[in-house]
């Protein structure tokens, strides 16, 4: 009862956290641009607009239901059902954009789903206890890990807008990322240091979700949300089987079954993030033709 439980509020919370970044999408592209020296003025422009503040509201619900799973299941299996709410996401898409669904649209659904399907059936000896059992190695996880998210927009940004939308997309990734690890402990009082972790979560999720909001007005989303999904739903699985101890399940065979669900909830996040955020074409007068690019 508490493993479907916990898949459940995971879904949920999946639904309200994509639809969220869907409406995200939508607002930033009219607000201020936002630079990496905030300014009071471009602060208040986003706090009074009601797009963006619709959309805040189903974030805030989401993110209820997510930190309230993850105080009794492992983050390594929490983040890749969040991920795989993409489907919502491509859904929206092919559904504004007026247009049937391709081939590899609903491969990536079916696979993600699968993927869901998988990880649940991995479950079945239940949520393990997992515990922190080598704290140094899950800070050193985090400092690479920050490290790695100023590096790379910085190395990025002199190739243009692209790779620098790209760049601050991978580094907001692995924000949240890390952040996703942090509210686990958090939840689950590891070591009764809640004061540590609520701390750790504060200085990873703002920067985290300060940055998207960058990375989704310097370039198109297609380029931003699939490095931003994949890295996200990644280091939560990586730093929570090594540092949090996060046991695959001692059957053989529901162990195959957990990677490959990861394996297929990714792939299918990385298809679906791309199609999620294509950018729809522009309507020409009757009978005009499209220009040729060239």
């Amino acid at each position: 009862m508490k493993t479907i439980l916990a898949v459940a509020i995971a879904i949920v919370a999946s639904i309200l956290l994509n639809y969220s970044l869907y409406l995200q999408k939508k607002a930033v592209d009219s607000l201020p641009k936002v630079e990496f020296k905030l300014s009071w003025s471009v602060i208040k422009t986003f706090i009074t607009n009601i797009p963006w503040l619709s959309a805040q509201g189903f974030n805030i619900a989401g993110f209820a239901l997510y930190m309230l799973v993850l105080s009794f299941a492992p983050v390594s299996v929490v983040e890749p059902i969040i991920a795989s709410g993409v489907v919502l996401l491509a859904y929206l898409a092919i559904k504004n954009l007026g247009e049937k669904p391709r081939h590899m649209d609903l491969v990536a659904i079916g696979i993600t789903i699968l993927g869901v399907v998988l990880l649940g059936v991995s479950l079945a000896e239940g949520i393990p206890d997992d515990r922190l059992h080598d704290p140094l190695e899950l800070w050193l996880f985090a400092g690479g890990i920050i490290f790695l998210s100023a590096v790379i927009p910085m190395s990025l940004r002199r190739r243009g807008p692209s790779s620098e939308a790209a760049g601050l997309g991978i580094s907001a990734g692995l924000f949240m990322g890390i952040a996703a690890v942090f509210s686990r402990l958090l939840m689950g009082n590891f070591h009764g240091q809640w004061y540590i972790w609520i701390l750790a979560c504060i200085a990873t999720y703002t920067p985290g979700f300060v940055i998207l909001q960058a990375a989704l007005q310097r370039g198109m989303a297609v380029i931003v949300i699939p490095p931003y999904n994949g890295i996200m739903e990644f280091v939560p699985i990586l730093v929570g089987t090594i540092a949090l101890n996060e046991r695959f399940p001692e059957s053989t065979v529901l162990t195959v079954l957990r990677i490959i669900s990861f394996a297929l909830i990714l792939v299918g996040t990385v298809i679906l993030s791309k199609r999620a955020e294509e950018e729809p074409e522009e309507e020409l007068p009757a009978g005009e033709e499209p220009a040729l690019k060239g």
